[in-house]
C-alpha cells in the first residue's frame, strides 16, 4: 500500500514537470516570435486642419477695431460740450413778459417786468450793460442813435412809471398794466430794427458787374 501511494506521487510530480516544461516552451516560442517579428508603423495621421483664430483672425482683429472706433466715438458724443442756443433777445423778452402777464401786478412783478425790458434793449441796440439807476438807463436810451427818440421817450417813461409804482406806499386807482406796456415797446423797437436792417441792405453796394 505504501509503494503504491510512492507510486502514484512520482507520477504526478513527474506530470506537472512535464506540464511546466511545455508550457515553458510554448511561452519561449511565442516571446521570440513577438520579439523577433517586424514592428509594423501604424498610418500617418491626416494634416490637422487650422484652428479658428487662424482662418478668422484678420476678420476678428477689424471687427475688433471698428467696435473701438464706433465705442470712441459714442463716448466722443456723449462728453462732447453741447452747443449753446443763443434766443434772439425779441423771443426771450416776448416768453418773459406774456408769463409775467397773467400774474397779480404786484411790486415784484413790475420789478421783473422793468428788468426784462432793460435786458431787451440792452441786447437788441448794444447799450451799456451794468448796474444802472433809471435816470442812468434813460439817459443810455437817449443817447443811442439807433433807437427813435420817441421810443426811447416811451421807454423812459414807462420805466419810471414801473419805479414809482413800486416803490409807492399808497396803492394806485389801477393797474400799470405793465407787461402789456413792455410787450407793445418791444414790437416798436422790432419794427425799428426792421427799419434799420433794411437802410443798412440799401447803402450795401452790389457786387461789382
Amino acid at each position: 500500500m505504501k509503494n503504491k501511494f510512492h507510486s502514484m506521487r512520482r507520477v504526478r510530480i513527474a506530470t506537472l514537470i512535464t506540464v511546466n516544461f511545455c508550457s515553458a516552451r510554448l511561452f519561449a516560442q511565442a516571446n521570440s516570435e513577438a520579439t523577433n517579428a517586424p514592428m509594423k508603423l501604424s498610418p500617418p495621421y491626416g494634416e490637422l486642419p487650422p484652428t479658428f483664430w487662424e482662418q478668422n483672425a484678420s476678420s476678428i482683429s477689424l471687427a475688433g477695431l471698428l467696435l473701438a472706433a464706433l465705442a470712441a466715438f459714442a463716448l466722443w458724443l456723449f462728453f462732447r460740450p453741447k452747443p449753446k442756443i443763443i434766443i434772439p433777445p425779441e423771443v426771450q423778452a416776448r416768453e418773459a413778459l406774456r408769463e409775467l402777464r397773467r400774474q397779480l401786478e404786484d411790486g415784484a412783478v413790475l420789478s421783473r417786468v422793468s428788468q426784462v425790458t432793460r435786458d431787451y434793449f440792452i441786447a437788441a441796440f448794444q447799450l451799456a450793460a451794468g448796474e444802472l439807476t433809471t435816470t442812468e438807463f434813460n439817459r443810455e436810451l437817449a443817447g443811442c442813435e439807433k433807437i427813435h427818440p420817441e421810443l426811447s421817450a416811451a421807454a423812459a417813461e414807462f420805466l419810471r412809471d414801473c419805479d414809482a409804482r413800486k416803490f409807492s406806499t399808497t396803492a394806485g386807482p389801477a393797474k400799470l398794466d405793465a407787461a402789456n406796456r413792455a410787450l407793445n415797446l418791444v414790437e416798436q423797437a422790432e419794427q425799428r430794427r426792421a427799419r434799420l436792417r433794411q437802410l443798412a441792405e440799401t447803402q450795401t453796394p452790389g457786387p461789382r458787374r
